[in-house]
């Protein structure tokens, strides 16, 4: 991934049509700031529809966790987490 470009709002509106291109065909990406605050960022569609994507992949296995622990108690789960993340920390 190239280095973001950095562009104050009043720039980025100015050159907006040239921005476009540069996202587009050259595949860079442009961060928008406003008093040197980094405010929205410009991404090629692709990038954006992955990230989508990911997102969503990732919330769907969330849901179907919550799905499959559906009915069991708080304190049972609770307790498999710890003694999970112990067996990590330990090395097992």
């Amino acid at each position: 991934m190239k280095t973001p470009i950095y562009l104050g709002g009043r720039e980025a509106r100015s050159q907006f049509a040239d921005l476009i291109g540069r996202v587009h065909y050259g595949g860079e990406t442009i961060i928008v700031e406003r008093s040197g605050k980094p405010m929205a960022a410009v991404i090629p569609i692709d990038l954006y529809e992955r990230l989508v994507a990911e997102r969503e992949a990732r919330f769907a296995v969330i849901d179907d966790l919550r799905r499959k622990a559906a009915g069991i108690p708080t304190e049972e789960i609770l307790s498999d987490v710890s003694e999970a993340i112990d067996a990590i920390r330990a090395g097992d």
